[in-house]
């Protein structure tokens, strides 16, 4: 991301163009996701979020101001993790599992929409990403970081490192305190780091990521074709 948008330090239109798309697709993205654990924590009788304000959908309840800063400039970043309870959960494992997978299966959700939507104009309406000077840049880039972001979110939070979402998928199923449990409450930081310093995330998000939205977009774009 920072290399982007050194690029375009020059173009002074494009870069605007590229920090409203990308700060509007992230609006989208972080409080959805942490929304989502929100809502299926109190569905399954968890009052903690609506208790600490975090039941709502606003951006500046979930965003963490240095998360945002490092997702900005390094296109790796963090939110506010939504606080629940689970002694709180009425249906025990089942329960956990919906609020680990709640995230996850949203922002899949929201991916998946904003390339149907995409394939939609790139079909039918082509000349709306170019034609219309700033205002299609923006929307050209607010697809693309919509669909990438989102992607990314789902696929990269399903890791089961502590403490992202496949971890407490995990964590539902094990028994309390097992030994990769300890591990990994223990050593994460630096295994994340490991894997960030390494570039395994980045290639396994581009491969596994990038190699979905490919796919689903090819799967609109033929199924537009046959209207047209």
């Amino acid at each position: 991301m920072l290399a982007s948008l050194i690029q375009l330090i020059n173009y002074p239109l494009s870069l605007c163009a590229v920090l409203i798309a990308f700060i509007s697709a992230l609006f989208i993205c972080l409080p959805a996701h942490e929304f989502a654990h929100a809502h299926a924590a109190v569905r399954e009788g968890d009052i903690t979020p609506k208790a600490l304000k975090r039941y709502t959908l606003s951006p500046f309840a979930h965003i963490d101001p240095m998360g945002f800063v490092l997702l900005l400039f390094f296109g790796f970043g963090f939110a506010k993790p939504v606080p629940v309870n689970p002694a709180n959960f009425k249906r025990g494992t089942f329960s956990k599992i919906r609020v680990s997978l709640a995230g996850v299966l949203t922002n899949l959700g929201i991916g998946i929409i904003a390339c149907f939507i995409y394939a939609l104009i790139q079909s039918f309406w082509p000349e709306f990403f170019v034609n219309y000077g700033f205002i299609s840049e923006v929307y050209y880039y607010f697809f693309e970081f919509c669909i990438t972001l989102n992607f990314w979110f789902a696929f990269f939070n399903i890791l089961p490192i502590y403490p992202l979402d496949g971890f407490r998928l995990v964590e539902s199923f094990s028994r309390t305190e097992n030994g990769y449990i300890r591990f990994m409450k223990r050593f994460s930081f630096w295994i994340l780091l490991l894997l960030l310093i390494t570039d395994i995330v980045g290639l396994y998000l581009n491969f596994v990521a990038g190699g979905s939205i490919n796919i689903i977009l090819d799967l609109f774009s033929k199924f537009f074709m046959l209207f047209k």
